[in-house]
């Protein structure tokens, strides 16, 4: 009995029940990716108790547009802690909240965005 009882608890502990790396994406930075998008990446780095997520997708070209026209309106919009800004291929997202950092990189030319997840 002890033994199907540990054996259930080692399988149980190696199932990965994390919520997905797109759910986490539209929750922590406020809205949903468009759905006409190629994952790249998704990867889930455990450390312990820390943890990083790395999140990368390709755009479609109207997907592209769609979300360019979207950051530019939240560009102009300030946040004292976090907030999105234009560089010279695209969009940058910041923002630190509770030992927890969140950072997204969107390059327009390429059509990827890459959505980062820091916990320490």
């Amino acid at each position: 009995m002890r033994l199907t009882t540990l054996i259930l608890t080692i399988l149980c502990a190696s199932c990965d029940t994390r919520i997905s790396s797109e759910k986490r994406f539209e929750t922590n930075i406020g809205f949903a990716l468009p759905s006409n998008k190629k994952v790249l990446k998704d990867e889930y780095q455990d450390m312990g108790q820390d943890f990083a997520i790395i999140y990368e997708v390709e755009l479609s070209l109207t997907s592209n547009q769609r979300l360019t026209d979207k950051l530019r309106t939240l560009s102009r919009t300030a946040d004292k802690d976090c907030n999105w800004s234009t560089g010279n291929n695209g969009f940058y997202y910041m923002c630190d909240k509770d030992r927890t950092t969140y950072k997204v990189s969107y390059d327009t030319p390429s059509r990827k965005l890459t959505y980062e997840e820091l916990a320490d």
